[in-house]
């Protein structure tokens, strides 16, 4: 079982849909984005907000950090849909561990792969 600090990512943002300003709202994975977020895009920044000592929480400090990486990137979208952006970080991450493997078999051009 999750623990609340591993619950689901709520985004809120304005969307237009016909020329129309509404606000929406959805969730989005915490394993997704943590891992894109947290791994991929941000290594050592997470790693401080994990272990930061002036806190009595480092996993709130870290979670808190995570929600405001995760909705700057959110509005930065047109869609608010989570299947959506959910698909959008997949392909993300997809995208990076395939130029992670490009770059470690530069020598015979990827083939490798």
């Amino acid at each position: 079982m999750k623990s609340n600090y591993e619950r689901s990512i709520k985004v809120t943002m304005n969307e237009t849909i016909d020329g129309e300003i509404r606000r929406s709202s959805t969730t989005l994975s915490y394993d997704i984005c943590d891992y894109y977020f947290g791994t991929i895009l941000h290594l050592e920044d997470a790693n401080k907000a994990k272990n930061d000592k002036r806190y009595k929480d480092p996993q709130a400090r870290y979670r808190g950090w995570l929600e405001d990486k995760v909705r700057a990137w959110a509005k930065q979208q047109n869609k608010a849909q989570s299947s959506y952006l959910e698909r959008l970080l997949l392909k993300e991450i997809y995208n990076s561990g395939y130029q992670t493997g490009l770059d470690k078999n530069k020598d015979n051009h990827g083939l490798d792969l």
